[in-house]
């Protein structure tokens, strides 16, 4: 099989995924934290064993800290999805907020260039987004990762198509 065919087929798969994710947001929002839970789970269960199998490792205390703080995270979002949705999506809401202000700040330095606009306006919605899913926090946490997920999935699988179009008609 074709390379060009492969991405077409991909992006076609990515695309159908993006919209099962948007078709049922909660289900895809548990989908999310569970995910999530197991790469923190497995990292942690990774960095531990890295901390713990070298004593010259340097860092090791860091090391050994960061992966109990994954491992028990890991463990939090696999025993509790829900509260892991509620979890993710609050820490995404401060991170809209936080990238948003940084945005904003760094729009004023660089007043009177042509990005100045841009870069205040970009400021300003990740800001709102932030403020939004704080405003409508338990309504935003059922369905936001997921509706996330959803147009992610669709836009890796747009580009891939496009990637695919592109390399067929290279050949």
């Amino acid at each position: 099989m074709k390379p060009s065919t492969l991405l077409l087929l991909l992006g076609a798969f990515f695309a159908l995924g993006g919209l099962a994710a948007l078709a049922n947001p909660f289900a895809a929002s548990l989908t999310v934290a569970t995910l999530v839970g197991a790469v923190f789970l497995i990292g942690g269960v990774l960095q531990l064993w890295i901390a713990f199998s070298d004593p010259t490792l340097p860092h090791r205390l860091w090391n050994g800290v960061v992966g109990a703080l994954g491992l028990l995270a890991g463990v939090f979002l696999l025993a509790n999805p829900l509260q892991g949705v509620l979890s993710l999506t609050l820490l995404l809401a401060v991170l809209f907020l936080l990238t948003g202000a940084a945005r904003i700040i760094g729009a004023f330095t660089l007043r009177g260039s042509q990005f100045f606009w841009l870069l205040l306006l970009s400021g300003a919605a990740s800001a709102l987004l932030g403020a939004l899913i704080l405003i409508w926090f338990p309504e935003a946490a059922s369905s936001l990762l997921g509706l996330l997920l959803g147009f992610e999935l669709i836009a890796e699988g747009a580009a891939l198509i496009v990637l695919g179009i592109a390399a067929r008609n290279r050949s």
